[in-house]
């Protein structure tokens, strides 16, 4: 599969986690911390199994735990922990027709830091574009 098939599969799985987070977290037997802790257990036993099967452990030395790649992925697991904890309480809180429009301004979110931090090309198109998801995102979550 190729970068854009393995976005739709992304986008099509975080398409139905917001709406089973809601579902999950709806008669309020389970917090939406719960829902996050059980989804996470799935998600690491998952993946421990796909980097198993590839090999990936194999390759790693103990200093790779401290090498700039390291860290980086450290940071990403704090990042992505707030954003997923955030957006699991939010969802469990609002309605998610207004939730997932806003917590989609991540999108925006990573191209800005895109063009600053990777010095990825800025063109009108672009600009455009976020532009465009900004007022469908202010239209959506109204």
């Amino acid at each position: 599969m190729n970068y854009l098939s393995w976005a739709l599969l992304g986008m099509v799985g975080y398409s139905f986690t917001t709406i089973l987070v809601k579902l999950a977290t709806r008669s309020g037997q389970f917090s939406s911390f719960v829902v996050l802790a059980i989804a996470c257990i799935i998600t690491m036993v998952s993946v421990i199994v796909i980097i198993y099967m590839r090999g990936d452990l194999q390759q790693l030395e103990p200093r790779d735990l401290v090498s700039s790649s390291a860290l980086f992925a450290y940071a990403t697991g704090i990042a992505l922990t707030v954003a997923v904890s955030s957006l699991f309480k939010a969802l469990s809180l609002g309605p998610a027709s207004a939730v997932v429009p806003i917590y989609g301004m991540f999108i925006v979110g990573a191209s800005i830091l895109g063009f600053v931090f990777l010095h990825e090309p800025i063109t009108v198109r672009k600009i455009a574009g976020i532009g465009f998801a900004v007022v469908s995102i202010v239209l959506l979550s109204r």
